[in-house]
């Protein structure tokens, strides 16, 4: 029978990459160096077969609870919040953040603009182990007290925006989650220099309606307390998903008051919009302490 080879005799294969393998011999020089370079090649090969396809994210990259925002400058002002923060994505609009507030880990994810983008985002983060996700995001307001700079939580959401529908029948409704809800409000109440609302948020489809007449008026009358695009989309996947969904939104202006219906006045970037995002964001993290 013939006898293995002695140890120094035998040929190490460590793949280098998917076209081709190099024979290392184990009494070369320098062979731990480069069988650590290629340990390590591997693993970036292993870990790119692992990323999810849009978010190019495994799981050890996110937190279970996530904030989610549409703007990628918002998940990094997000990230601002955070210590031992790092960046663990960016590909399209989708730009990721994972740190610690407060020693609790916690992700900030955008997810651009939109039910389409962000119900890939969603889906996306629940397969990585998101259990808790609250869309921290901007919106108009449909009352009248709500100004700019106030604050909105949304207990649920009007189905418009063009994606849950898809997913299943219209009259299933979109529910925020009741603890995220309480949660936020709580957070809400301690500060005591913020004014907010709860109710029903407007999800529609498009910002720019075209000869289609958006009716504003209509929601408004029928009580809900503001407008924006994503809420639903992101409450109908995690009731199919069976986790935990919410949201909570600075306003940047009234429809209603608008004079002309082609939004020509709309300026989200002023001041009191942009100080307003930073309490939201605080509330929200604060809400993350309290689940």
């Amino acid at each position: 029978m013939r006898s293995n080879p002695p140890r120094d005799q035998r040929d190490c294969f460590v793949p280098r990459n998917d076209n081709c393998r190099v024979n290392l011999l184990c009494n070369s020089p320098g062979f731990l160096g480069e069988c650590i370079e290629n340990i390590l090649r591997l693993c970036i090969i292993l870990r790119m077969s692992t990323l999810t396809p849009h978010l190019r994210l495994n799981p050890a990259d996110i937190s279970p609870l996530i904030l989610t925002c549409g703007d990628t400058a918002r998940a990094k002002q997000i990230s601002e919040y955070l210590t031992n923060v790092k960046q663990v994505g960016a590909w399209r609009e989708y730009h990721s953040f994972t740190g610690e507030y407060k020693g609790l880990r916690v992700s900030a994810v955008s997810h651009g603009v939109g039910g389409a983008g962000a119900a890939i985002c969603f889906e996306e983060l629940i397969r990585l182990g998101a259990r808790t996700i609250i869309r921290v995001g901007t919106c108009g307001s449909y009352l009248p007290e709500i100004r700019s700079g106030d604050l909105l939580i949304g207990t649920g959401a009007t189905r418009e925006d063009g994606t849950s529908n898809i997913l299943v029948d219209v009259a299933y409704p979109a529910i925020s989650d009741l603890d995220i809800t309480n949660a936020l409000r709580e957070a809400a109440q301690a500060r005591g220099d913020v004014r907010f609302a709860l109710g029903v948020m407007r999800s529609d489809a498009a910002f720019y309606h075209g000869l289609t007449p958006n009716p504003h008026n209509y929601w408004a009358e029928a009580g809900a307390v503001g407008i924006e695009m994503e809420l639903a989309t992101l409450l109908i996947i995690a009731s199919l998903r069976r986790i935990r969904a919410g949201g909570i939104f600075v306003a940047d202006g009234n429809p209603n008051e608008e004079v002309t219906d082609n939004m020509s006045g709309y300026d989200p970037h002023r001041n009191v919009v942009e100080e307003a995002k930073g309490k939201m964001i605080e509330i929200a993290l604060e809400a993350l302490r309290k689940l």
